[in-house]
């Protein structure tokens, strides 16, 4: 009997230990494990019991370049394709509906709940048109009718089981690691402003300690913001102030300083990736801004990251098809061009605004000769808004049109139409200016120069947009990125496991803190050598 019972503890212990490397072996693999999000940025939904055919909706539809009437159908489908892939975890970067209507959001939630009853996790955000929106309304025939919108509050008991737990006292930021060693840093840039994008001093500290702790652990941080955070084109924010969140350049370097390399935005409703570099090379940050799936070509994106937290891939898809579109593709892109061409007016009123500015301006001179020329230039330029419009249009409207297309298309370089529509575009803007200016001030030393410096203002813009180049304070890094498919590396401190694994494929290559090899370090340099952080001398 005694020979059998040590047999038999022999074999426990045998199957013990064996049972013991088996669970190591399966944990190690789930540690281990790429995980894939999927990223939905300003949906803009509203849904058909509040938008019905007729001419108030006709008439809402037209003024704007939002396909809002496919943004239910748009948005389901977007779901259907998060359940039919089964992602482990979907982003939605704020302005989840039109303008903020109560009935908007308790659709939105309804269909995110298809989403978490399935076990996928959800975060989202508001945007600048989700709460206490004063341009909630229903369309019916021809009646534009007043809607019940949302208040602070409500956004947070509807969106309750969609954001996280640890939550900032003065906004809707909130902190949450819905994935091991990744910690999303929701930034609120709405509360309590009247739609504009911007953070108190508080909770900016916040955000920003939180950040520490979750660095501290060892987790990747990504910064969910509905407002960009960066420029994506040379002098955006002079063109189009409205595209960043207040004081975005200083939050972005806090960001970067805390050791947060990757953010992801919406808002502008164009794909676009870029970088924003800070002294060197190892002092940046990535944005990831994520169109509109009601506008020109319907994206969203998936983001694979990897076992190891260091490398983000960044995946761009669209809405092809919906029930009642076969060509979704086509479709938008005709409605794109259509209603860019609307906006047009609108775009002429900016540009002649900032040009009433710099004359304003320039009258502050006490030059008798430069008073001579503005007396000649205000004779020239017309007053009535209804004449700057139609000159506006004459000549820039296509232009206007066929670059926001391209520019929505993404990667520039890549479409073979670009040079054509650049060389179409700075044709008109020299006839636009001929026939504002007229020959005499073209010919004034005063009129030359300002041609000069409105023609090098916007070069610098348009030459960074069509070869999709960002160069920032230092030309050194001037920046070029794919907005498609990018793979991101990434300094994100690594889970031990994942540490020893990249040890045992390379124990002496040395890094950069983006994860790229490096063969001449400098003096100074951060490095990361047989998994160990140094700085070289």
């Amino acid at each position: 009997m005694q020979p059998f019972l040590t047999a038999c503890k022999k074999d426990m212990t045998m199957n013990n230990r064996i049972f013991t490397f088996l669970c190591s072996v399966l944990l190690c693999l789930g540690a281990v494990r790429a995980e894939r999000v999927m990223v939905i940025a300003d949906p803009h939904v509203i849904p058909a019991s509040l938008l019905q055919p007729g001419t108030a909706a006709d008439e809402m539809l037209s003024s704007g370049r939002k396909m809002l009437d496919l943004s239910e159908p748009a948005f389901t489908a977007l779901i259907d394709t998060a359940l039919a892939y089964t992602p482990d975890l979907v982003l939605i970067p704020g302005d989840l509906t039109k303008d903020g209507e109560k009935a908007s959001h308790e659709w939105m939630a309804e269909q995110l709940a298809r989403l978490t009853s399935a076990g996928i996790p959800v975060l989202v955000i508001p945007g600048n048109h989700d709460i206490s929106n004063p341009s909630a309304y229903s369309y019916s025939g021809d009646q534009k009718t007043k809607v019940a919108n949302i208040s602070d509050a409500e956004f947070d008991q509807i969106y309750a089981a969609y954001m996280g737990a640890t939550k900032d006292s003065e906004s809707h930021s909130y902190v949450a690691e819905p994935l091991r060693g990744v910690t999303v840093l929701a930034i609120d840039g709405v509360h309590g402003n009247a739609g504009t994008g911007s953070l108190s001093d508080n909770t900016l500290q916040w955000l920003l300690a939180h950040a520490d702790v979750a660095v501290a652990k060892g987790n990747l941080v990504i910064a969910m913001c509905h407002w960009q955070l960066i420029e994506h084109v040379d002098q955006q924010t002079m063109l189009l102030s409205s595209s960043q969140l207040a004081n975005a350049d200083s939050i972005a370097q806090l960001l970067t300083q805390h050791k947060v390399r990757l953010a992801l935005t919406g808002h502008f409703h164009i794909n676009g990736v870029t970088t924003k570099y800070y002294n060197t090379l190892n002092d940046s940050i990535v944005e990831v801004t994520t169109g509109s799936p009601v506008a020109y070509p319907c994206p969203y994106r998936w983001l694979e990251i990897s076992a190891d937290r260091s490398t983000v891939s960044v995946a761009t898809g669209d809405i092809r098809a919906l029930d009642t579109i076969s060509d979704l593709h086509s479709y938008s892109r005709a409605w794109q061009q259509e209603h860019t061409a609307n906006m047009a007016p609108d775009a002429a009123r900016r540009a002649w605004n900032k040009v009433d500015t710099y004359m304003a301006q320039m009258e502050n001179s006490s030059s008798v000769t430069m008073k001579a020329f503005l007396a000649l230039l205000k004779k020239r330029i017309p007053q009535d808004d209804s004449t700057r419009v139609a000159l506006f249009e004459k000549h820039m409207q296509q232009s206007m049109v066929d670059m926001y297309i391209l520019h929505s298309d993404a990667n520039e370089p890549e479409r073979l139409e670009k040079d054509a529509i650049v060389d179409a575009f700075y044709t008109n803007l020299t006839n636009f200016m001929v026939e504002v200016l007229g020959e005499e001030l073209l010919e004034n030393p005063f009129g030359a120069a300002m041609v000069e410096m409105a023609l090098n203002m916007l070069d610098t813009s348009v030459t960074s947009m069509t070869e999709d180049v960002t160069t920032g304070e230092n030309p050194t890094y001037t920046n070029r990125t794919d907005d498609l498919y990018p793979v991101l590396k990434l300094n994100a401190p690594q889970p031990v496991e994942a540490v020893e694994q990249v040890k045992a494929e390379s124990c002496q290559t040395t890094y950069d803190v983006l994860g790229r090899p490096v063969k001449e370090s400098v003096r100074g340099q951060v490095i990361i050598r047989n998994n160990q952080k140094q700085v070289t001398k």
